[in-house]
Order: C-alpha cells, then structure tokens, then sequence
C-alpha cells in the first residue's frame, strides 16, 4: 500500500512524532510504501524524519488569526503531495500548524485520524491548549478570549471536516471517551501505542534514583514533583532525581531548587537520545509521570514497563490504563505530599520495587511494536477498501 503520514512536527519533539517516524519505518520494512508530511515548525537543525516540509502558520497576529482558520499555503502544498503520491491511505496525526485545510486538500483519500493529545477541536480538552490552564485561580483574562475563539470559531471550522473523516484512533480508552462527543462513536477505535523493544527487563542497580523525561513546561508538573522531593530527600538523605528533557520552564525550576541541584540531589540533563534516554531507565529505581494535563499514553511509560520500573503518575488522562497495584502507584494531579508518600515510600525498598518492576515487565508485551503494525494495518486496508 501506499499511505501518506501527517503530522504537525517534522522530528521527534515527543510521543506522537516517535510515533509517527516507528510507523513509517515500521510499515517501510514490511513493503509498504511510505511518505510523511510535516511542517518546518522549529526544523532548522534537527534531525528530521519528514519527506515533505510545508510551511507552519507564522506572521502577526492578525495573519495568524487568518491562517488559523484557512491556511493557504498549506492547502496548495499537501494538496499537491496528495495528488502526485496518490496514496491508498493517509492517516494524519497532529494537525493544528496546518489549520483546517489540511481536511480539505486530503479530502479525496480515504483518511484515518489519531488523536495524540489535546487538539482545537476537542471540547472536553479545549482548555489545556492554554496557557494557565493549571492555574488554581482558573484562565487568565487573555486566556479566557482565547478559549472563546477556539471554541466557538476555530473548533467548529475543524468538525465541518473532520466529519468526513474516515476513523478516528485514540490510543488511551480515556481520550477515545473524550473525543467520541466530537466525531461520534461508530468510527472511533482505541489503537494503544506500541514501541520499539529497546530496553528488557532487568533488576533495579540503584534503590536511590527516580527519573522523570519530559518536556520542562507547567502541565508536566515537573515543579510539583521536585516539590515533593524536597520531602523525599529529607527522609532519604542518598535520593536522587534525574530530570530529562528541556523547555521553557527549565531556567526557572533550576533557579527555584538550585540548592537540590548544587548538593547533586537533582540533576537536569537537557534533551537526551533515545539511547541515551534508555539508559537512565535502566540506571533508575522509579520512572514518575507527574502530570498536570490528560496525558493520553506517554512513550516514557511504556519504555519504563519494558525496563521492568515501578511508576508513580498522576491519576489522570489515559495514564491509569498503564499505571495500577501490580506496577506502580498513581496520586492526585497537583498534589505534593500524595506524591511525596508515594516517591518515599518506594525508594531504597528492594523488595516492593522489585514486585512492581515484575508487574510492569508483564504489562509490556501488550504494546509491542508488531501488533500497533499489525493493527494499523487492518484499518488501512478496511478504509482503503
């Protein structure tokens, strides 16, 4: 088959571009043919995994109102990829740098569309695409005139087109709950995420050590979690958390718990590869997701179950579909001292880590990179047909 892929980002900022890249290299190496499509959002000097670069939506404002709502450019690009590929499939992923027109220059293809997080259509989830979406004391007056635009003009633009799309896949049963109000129940399926096997299972070497890999932004809840540190390492003097990843938020939680990072109890890495990534999985004791947002089925969790690591995460989004007593422990978003017990009451425990580890090891073959393909391709053939 041929099958063209869409996708917001052209490399691998996060779980749903590696997703992106393993199906295309996945589906290359069973024969198929394959092409993806991505924007030249932040793509200078990256590594990209994208065939085909249209330009995102930039300018001022006002140009980026318009181009919200109808992006031309983008229309005549993927309009023109879509005729010269003539693919029997196309199946878009992330699709707001490309606004609504990206529905209508694929229209004439079967079409699949999976839904990786909180988009501009998506009612239940409308806010978190704002920034002070976590504030206790609610949205920002900006933030407020923000979400009325999006929910009353740019999500209708999105649900005139997205009607016509062939199937909707979530990979969490959450955000297929979430969503179905949107697209409707009939053609929505839950697809979970597989993964490559780059890690196996193996005994913990450090009782010490909690992990978190994520983007260093508010809704990860990186702020809460080094919080709750604090009351870790005070009871457990030999703690240590590594924090991997970057973002606009790293400059601040480094300066607010410099003193954690001078003695070494804290250490922040930057954006790592996925090689190096794999390696502090296995050098550590607990992977923690500590999330703020609905996440929707994070790759840090599912490296963390083939890892054979306990987890402790927000009990929110598609997160307790991976997270239960057999593997883990899940706590109240935004609750420092739920998060404290449960980070202390894991660490330096050999035997209870040991028995989580166990029970994430057996969780892992549910998401192995050969039944996602396998899936994937039923639905291919189903819509093409």
């Amino acid at each position: 088959m041929k099958i063209l892929q869409i996708n917001d980002m052209a490399y691998e900022a996060g779980g749903a571009e590696k997703s992106v890249r393993l199906i295309a290299d996945g589906l290359t190496d069973r024969g198929h043919r394959i092409e993806v499509v991505a924007t030249d959002h932040q793509a200078d000097g990256r590594k990209l995994f994208a065939d085909h670069l249209v330009p995102a939506i930039t300018g001022s404002a006002p140009a980026r109102f318009s181009k919200k709502l109808w992006h031309r450019e983008a229309y005549r690009q993927v309009r023109t990829i879509v005729d010269d590929f003539d693919p029997d499939c196309i199946h878009l992923h992330t699709i707001g740098l490309y606004s609504p027109a990206v529905l209508a220059a694929t229209a004439s293809r079967p079409r699949i569309l999976t839904v990786h997080g909180p988009e501009d259509w998506t009612l239940k989830l409308l806010r978190w695409n704002l920034p002070t979406a976590t504030r206790a004391e609610g949205l920002s007056a900006a933030d407020r005139a923000r979400y009325a635009y999006l929910r009353f003009v740019q999500r209708p633009a999105y649900r005139a087109r997205l009607k016509h799309v062939d199937r909707i896949l979530t990979p969490s049963r959450f955000f297929a709950e979430t969503v179905r109000p949107d697209v409707g129940s009939a053609r929505t399926y839950v697809v979970p995420n597989g993964i490559e096997r780059v890690l196996a299972a193996a005994p913990v070497r450090r009782l010490d050590r909690i992990l978190f890999v994520g983007r260093l932004e508010r809704v990860k809840g990186v702020d809460v979690l080094l919080r709750a540190f604090r009351t870790v390492v005070r009871a457990n003097p030999d703690a240590r958390l590594v924090i991997v990843g970057d973002g606009g938020d790293r400059a601040a939680l480094e300066a607010a718990h410099a003193g954690l990072v001078a003695t070494g109890q804290v250490r922040f890495t930057g954006w790592l590869t996925p090689a190096e990534v794999a390696g502090e999985i296995a050098e550590a004791a607990v992977v923690v997701v500590p999330s703020l947002w609905p996440e929707n089925f994070p790759t840090v969790a599912l490296e963390a179950l083939q890892a054979g690591r306990a987890l402790v995460a927000s009990q929110v989004g598609g997160l307790p579909e991976l997270v239960g007593n057999d593997n883990g422990v899940l706590v109240p978003p935004g609750d420092v001292a739920a998060l404290a017990d449960a980070l202390g009451g894991l660490i330096g425990q050999a035997e209870r880590l040991a028995q989580l580890g166990a029970g994430s090891a057996a969780r892992a073959g549910r998401y192995d990179i050969g039944l996602f393909l396998d899936t994937l391709e039923h639905h291919y053939e189903e819509v093409s047909a």
